[in-house]
């Protein structure tokens, strides 16, 4: 059954007029009748009475109204859907976070999810290696990961980010010492090198530069248990600086040396052609240079 012609005989229910729903519907008289006519043969019964002053529903034409709005309205439902859909306005977003990110991403996120309502999320805080070996096995779509990305995906940057050592909050360094041996006499906590080997990896190259060789007294699976031995005295750590937001009962010595440097960015396939992520990039690529923006802003002011 057409939907053009359910459209055709609602217009001739709601005017009670051939003339005017023609007019209505920008269709000469003769063509609208040919549609009711059609119409009338597919759902085999008369559906208007013609009189001298209009049209009006027959007893089964009354009794098919409701059912013709029913499906009229039901297929404007998909259409606007599929429209959303194709436009990027509904949908789902599976993002991946980072550590770094987990102050910056969920605001960024909720203010996206508020302005698309029609667009589900969910979040996996992974590592940028499990990122993006998901994003090409088509299980994540987006991903904040360690800069550069790698070969097959787009980024862009969103925050700088660098090592850190964090330490008991009533440990008596308050910088990093000349002599890096004075922490082993605490020892180390480690995040478990397949749980951020991009990290790891910076980790023993700034080591060797300085020839300096950590003493892991504890390994963790998780960055919360890292955080948390270092809170409760256990031993200091390396983690990514913007770990100070998620710690209380510690301090975050920075790094400031090039090599203990790093940018973030948000990374998708670059092939994979999805409104939903499109949509997205665009809005976290706008929302970063407004913040750019705003922090000169407040630098010259």
């Amino acid at each position: 059954m057409e939907i053009r012609l359910l459209r055709a005989f609602l217009t001739v229910a709601n005017l009670r007029h051939f003339g005017r729903a023609a007019e209505a519907l920008h269709l000469s008289q003769p063509a609208l009748s040919k549609q009711i006519v059609a119409l009338e043969a597919s759902v085999g019964g008369r559906l208007f009475e013609r009189g001298r002053h209009g049209a009006e529903l027959t007893a089964f034409g009354a009794a098919f109204l409701p059912d013709a709005e029913a499906l009229v309205r039901d297929a404007d439902d998909v259409l606007a859907r599929a429209r959303e859909a194709s436009g990027g306005r509904r949908g789902h977003l599976r993002i991946g976070l980072c550590l770094s990110t987990l102050t910056l991403a969920p605001p960024l996120i909720a203010a996206y999810r508020a302005q698309h309502p029609h667009i589900g999320v969910t979040l996996n805080d992974l590592s940028s290696a499990e990122q993006t070996r998901r994003m090409f096995a088509g299980k994540l779509d987006v991903g904040f990961v360690r800069l550069p990305a790698a070969p097959g995906l787009s980024a862009f940057a969103v925050i700088d980010e660098s090592l850190a050592l964090a330490v008991p909050q009533q440990a008596k360094w308050k910088r990093v010492p000349a002599r890096l041996d004075e922490f082993n006499e605490l020892g180390f906590i480690a995040l478990a090198r397949h749980r951020g080997p991009g990290t790891a990896a910076m980790i023993d190259a700034w080591c060797a530069e300085r020839g300096f060789t950590p003493r892991v007294i504890q390994q963790a699976d998780d960055i919360q248990s890292v955080l948390a031995g270092v809170a409760a005295g256990v031993g200091v750590a390396f983690v990514p600086s913007r770990a100070q937001y998620l710690l209380r009962d510690a301090k975050v010595l920075r790094l400031k040396d090039a090599s203990a440097q790093w940018r973030v960015g948000l990374a998708w396939q670059t092939e994979r052609d999805d409104p939903v992520v499109a949509r997205f990039v665009d809005y976290v690529r706008a929302a970063m240079k407004h913040n750019a923006q705003a922090a000169r802003a407040a630098v010259t002011a």
